[in-house]
């Protein structure tokens, strides 16, 4: 085009563009339109139908944890007033600083509100970590909502680190802990509590002098892991093959045979007697003195009190005497009367002679006069046929009996008539000739029972009675009473890994795995979690509020009524 054409100047140009053409229908201005328009008005539309639901998660910075997911709906339950456990509702003359700063019930609302330390008291009554604490941090400082379906316990370490860094007290006095820990790996190692008598002494397991594990009980834990025990047969007859493990060999009793954990996994159930130690260690005595109505019946006494062991063998021994007085005559008699032989209260029937006229075998004929009683023979133990069989009493205090049909004692006190081979006695257990023999037999069998049965695990003294006293065992339910641990994750691992049992043979071992066995697996990087509140709790539990809440259903769920 030539410099200065006018054919193609502004003004010319101007005049080919129509002015109004904004004005004509265009696909894109019809969208631009459209979507104006209802973008806003479905935007408006979303608020209004969450807003008649009653629900508020729209506002929320993210989804909250796991424990708060029935609250999610509604801000107000936490962003809210939030009375402190022991505060009461806001009256009409509470003071406005206190309803401003959340003293009373009331607290700042809004959706950019603070959620207040009493908000959280309100459900969780958590308590101070240490009265001698320099400072106690907000709730919201260390367990921070709204980051996932998380676990509000699982907090960082460096909520820790800001005072166990370089702990101080209080009052200014050297703290009672570690001065100085930030993580696993600096961690010093762990001290168990060790009871002797009235005190409790905080041993370090590395400490090994000093180390002793100070139980009341005999246990060698080595000799009950051997293969093929001695009466393994018979655990695993009465028990089955539970709690039994294969060995090389044989088989051999599983830790769990003792240790079993509770119902919740964490923890081990103590150690009871009946369940984990009679099938192999019975306390049995005579078993003459059983009753004879149950024959298989083991002789064992109870494992409780000594002074309950003593009245059980008195009233066992007691019933075997009486029982004695009355055999029931032919078959339904015999166990009862050879018992009663055994225990030398009857003498055995002597056996008729072969030349013995038929008439005088027993259950025949007449038997043969009893010969006159010497004249030193005291009353109540008169001499009887061959045939009668005798009670055996103290010659010195044997009761006096009435003879039949007269209401006056006889010169000569019968001991009894024979029936049928049974035997009436002259006295009983609480006469004097039954008393002083269950004494005479008491005091036979109860010395080697406490010797030879409950000795064998407990330590026993003497108090000044004849029944001695079992000295309390003081087994520790938890070794480390500042620190929890779960047993449930670590089911895969065998327990001698942790407790080394197999190589213990003394009560004093203390079999508590260290610090350094935790670290194998419990690591910064390329491991199982390793931080503080793996095994630490902030707040004191021992000094949490009754278990009996505050609120109803629908003040917990909606914060109304708060």
């Amino acid at each position: 085009m030539a410099a200065g054409d006018s054919r193609y100047s502004a003004k010319i140009r101007a005049k080919r563009i129509a002015l109004e053409y904004f004005k004509q229908p265009h696909p894109f201005r019809r969208w631009r339109f459209i979507l104006s328009v209802a973008v806003p008005a479905v935007a408006a539309l979303w608020l209004l139908v969450y807003a008649v639901r009653g629900d508020q998660r729209i506002y929320n910075g993210g989804r909250v944890s796991t424990a708060h997911t029935m609250f999610e709906k509604d801000c107000v339950v936490c962003h809210g007033p939030g009375p402190a456990p022991a505060a009461t509702m806001p009256t009409a003359a509470a003071p406005a600083t206190m309803l401003a700063a959340g003293v009373g019930g009331a607290a700042p609302r809004g959706y950019w509100a603070r959620v207040t330390d009493n908000a959280c008291q309100a459900c969780h009554a958590g308590p101070r970590h240490h009265v001698n604490e320099t400072f106690q941090p907000r709730c919201a400082s260390c367990h921070r909502e709204h980051g996932g379906r998380a676990l509000l316990v699982q907090i960082a370490d460096q909520h820790c680190a800001q005072c166990h860094r370089d702990l101080k007290t209080k009052d200014g006095a050297p703290p009672a802990y570690h001065a100085s820990i930030t993580a696993l790996r600096q961690h010093p190692e762990f001290a168990v509590s060790l009871h002797e008598g009235d005190k409790v002494r905080r041993v370090r397991l590395d400490q090994k002098a000093e180390l002793r594990d100070t139980a009341q009980i005999n246990l060698n834990h080595a000799k009950h892991l051997k293969v093929n025990l001695k009466g393994i047969e018979d655990v695993e007859a009465q028990l089955g093959s539970a709690h039994l493990a294969k060995a090389k060999g044989g088989r051999q009793l599983a830790c769990t045979f003792c240790h079993r954990p509770d119902g919740r996994g964490e923890y081990m159930e103590p150690v009871a007697y009946e369940k984990n130690c009679a099938v192999c260690h019975p306390l049995d005595f005579d078993g003459r003195f059983v009753d004879s109505a149950a024959p298989d019946r083991p002789a064992v006494v109870p494992h409780t009190r000594p002074g309950v062991v003593h009245a059980y063998l008195r009233g066992t021994i007691a019933d075997a005497f009486d029982q004695c007085q009355s055999i029931p005559a032919g078959e339904a008699g015999k166990t009862l009367r050879q018992r009663c032989v055994d225990l030398e209260l009857v003498k055995a029937p002597a056996e008729p002679a072969g030349d013995q006229p038929r008439g005088l075998r027993r259950g025949g004929g007449e038997e043969a006069p009893a010969p006159a009683p010497a004249p030193d023979t005291p009353r109540g133990l008169r001499r009887r046929s061959s045939l009668e069989p005798e009670i055996v009493l103290a010659q010195d205090d044997s009761p006096r009996r009435l003879r039949r049909g007269s209401d006056e004692p006889s010169g000569d006190a019968a001991t009894g008539s024979a029936s049928g081979g049974g035997a009436a006695g002259s006295g009983s257990a609480g006469g004097g000739g039954g008393a002083a023999w269950v004494a005479t037999q008491l005091s036979t069998i109860e010395p080697g029972l406490f010797k030879q049965r409950c000795e064998y695990c407990h330590t026993l003294t003497k108090s000044g009675g004849a029944v001695p006293q079992v000295v309390p065992t003081a087994i520790p339910a938890r070794w480390l009473p500042h620190a929890r641990f779960d047993h449930a994750p670590h089911r895969p691992l065998a327990c001698v890994e942790c407790h080394k049992a197999t190589t213990s043979t003394e009560t004093k071992d203390v079999l508590m795995p260290a610090i350094g066995t935790c670290r194998d697996c419990h690591k910064p990087t390329g491991g199982a979690r390793s931080g503080c509140v793996e095994c630490h709790r902030y707040h004191d539990k021992t000094q949490e509020r009754d278990p009996d809440g505050p609120f109803k259903v629908h003040q917990l769920l909606t914060g109304a009524g708060r």
